[in-house]
């Protein structure tokens, strides 16, 4: 651990700097505690946020239920007091153990991957997919698409505000084997979104079958309109091999692949022959509003950085607050407003690597400061964040009625350690709201490091740069291809798009190996929504097979592709 004099040194130094003040980080969850509202469950860790709309709010908690391990999600939808919002469950067929640290939730709905049983055999450790108590997905039972394979695996679970689930899964030729492809699916139906072999529009080689095919640093926007996710592809290099694709198609900054080894446009912030390297983080809204972090092959001193819909807005060596930026990236989001926060190391002098939470460009709290760490609104002499924990443990909730986006994350703090009051099991007194108010005695000289589950909210609102921003127009006047109805389909299904302005446009099918299929627009549309059926029929008039085909709208600005599932 960083030593404690350097931190504090760097702490205070960060406030004489200029570190945006009055943002208290509040304590929602703590490790040791119960939970306010179910004092039955005592917490033992705690994995991750999620957040749905402004107020909807969750974190991912192993904890002591009447003497079991009992996973948990605790938090609110928006509209009542926190509770536990969804637990392990048995049903007739399948009995959960445990679950995976992420997760995501919908206005009324916590989707998430869990290691099971099943009962009827007892076999153990299968993973899997939930949205509430339906099973999405789990190993060993028939990949819906493919009669010739199996489930491998689930993971990575999220879902739409309005309770569409989507993950990344794997399948296997051998029921139990091992992964033989992955992919990214969505919805109830899994539909193939991304899959190994398949031809990704804009990429001349498929995508690697395999493990490696689409990474776990994927994102959707709140009701999936638009997806942002890491693919690799056969390009015969094992470091070159990662673009990003964007609603299906490779995505483009200034007219050039965001793909490794490919140069990053100096007009989008790129330094002379600098290439993109590997990418972590992604985000996209509604709006099409994206973020993505990752290096370059540039000067390690100054590779690692944070795009905002094309243009680079922060990156390693610039200067915060009189703070350098310094190492990787750990943590990155967007909101569907287009607030984004990450956390990141700064360098001062000579205190290195110290932690900051940075939303829209500013450091809002940073390793050494002290937190409300019994959540009564207050910050508590003697606390001080030590660790900002997890790989995925932060989210930004939507701007609330207040212009506010709220920060949830993780992080472990040092507190001073109480000896508890007689009879008491608490670790920490906290306010009659979120536990318990009983009294308790300091040990002098004693300190402890606990893990708790916050809230920032900012004071004020931190601004966007509005120059990132994809511009004025009205969301109806903003290209848009829409997910196909219905889905799947058999015998027709019908496709929406929403044009930004009249123009020359294509729409195009294909099948998984880039073959096209049918072209069912070419020509001039006028500007908004439009619409086109696919009656499954070919080119030639022939009746399609069944199976999953990618549909492709091209405009002279971009080009936009999503997938579909025609049944027969």
């Amino acid at each position: 651990m960083k030593s404690l004099r350097l931190i504090l040194v760097l702490a205070c130094a960060a406030l004489s700097f200029g570190v945006a003040q009055g943002q208290i980080a509040s304590a929602l969850v703590a490790e040791g505690e119960t939970f306010a509202n179910a004092p039955d469950f005592v917490v033992s860790t705690i994995s991750g946020p999620a957040s749905s709309g402004p107020d909807g709010w969750a974190f991912n908690c192993n904890t002591m239920y009447m003497g079991d391990t009992v996973a948990a999600a605790y938090g609110t939808y928006g509209v009542a007091l926190p509770d536990v919002l969804a637990q392990e469950i048995a049903t007739d067929v399948y009995t959960q153990n445990s679950w995976e640290g992420f997760f995501g939730m919908s206005d009324s709905g916590i989707c998430n991957s869990a290691s099971c049983t099943r009962n009827a055999d007892q076999v153990t450790g299968l993973d899997s997919v939930w949205y509430l108590d339906t099973v999405v997905a789990i190993e060993e039972e028939p990949f819906p698409h493919d009669a010739a394979f199996w489930w491998s695996f689930g993971s990575r679970p999220n879902c739409t505000r309005d309770g569409v689930p989507y993950f990344v899964g794997g399948i296997t030729d051998t029921q139990g084997g091992s992964t033989d492809n992955r992919g990214l699916f969505y919805g109830f139906d899994n539909t193939v979104v991304i899959l190994g072999g398949m031809i990704i529009p804009g990429l001349p080689d498929p995508v690697v079958p395999g493990s490696a095919a689409v990474s776990f640093d994927y994102r959707y926007s709140a009701y999936g309109t638009h997806f942002l996710a890491e693919t690799a592809t056969e390009t015969g290099s094992s470091t070159n091999d990662n673009s990003m694709v964007y609603d299906g198609a490779l995505l483009m900054v200034d007219g050039m692949a965001v793909t490794e080894g490919s140069p990053l446009p100096e007009s989008a912030g790129g330094l002379p022959g600098e290439n993109w390297d590997n990418f972590d983080f992604c985000g996209v809204t509604e709006d099409g509003q994206w973020l993505l972090t990752g290096d370059t092959d540039g000067d390690s001193a100054m590779d690692e950085f944070v795009m905002v819909n094309g243009t680079i807005v922060l990156r390693e060596g610039d200067m915060i607050d009189g703070m350098m930026l310094a190492g990787s990236i750990e943590g990155g989001y967007m909101n569907e407003q287009g607030d984004w926060a990450v956390t990141w190391d700064v360098d001062l002098d000579d205190v290195t690597n110290v932690e900051c939470l940075i939303l829209n460009g500013e450091i809002v709290l940073m390793e050494g400061m002290p937190v409300d760490a019994d959540g009564d609104g207050e910050i508590d002499e003697g606390t001080m964040v030590t660790n900002f924990t997890g790989i995925s443990a932060l989210v930004l909730a939507d701007r609330d009625d207040q212009g506010r986006a709220k920060a949830y994350f993780t992080a472990d703090v040092e507190v001073p350690d109480p000896a508890p009051a007689a009879g008491s099991d608490q670790s920490l007194p906290r306010d009659e709201e979120l536990g318990t108010d009983e009294a308790y005695v300091e040990t002098p000289g004693t300190r402890a490091e606990i893990e708790l589950g916050l809230v920032l909210v900012p004071e004020g609102v931190v601004a966007i740069d509005e120059d990132n921003l994809p511009g004025d127009e009205a969301p109806d006047l903003r290209l848009a291809l829409d997910q196909n109805f219905p889905n799947p389909f058999n015998p027709a299904t019908t496709i929406q798009y929403n044009l930004q302005r009249p123009g020359d446009v294509r729409i195009s099918i294909f099948d998984v190996q880039g073959r096209l299929v049918r072209t069912l627009v070419e020509g001039s549309r006028a500007a908004g929504p439009n619409s086109v059926i696919w009656n499954g029929m070919d080119d030639q008039g022939q009746a399609a097979p069944a199976g999953t085909y990618v549909y492709r709208l091209e405009t002279n600005e971009r080009i936009l592709s999503r997938t579909m599932v025609l049944l027969k």
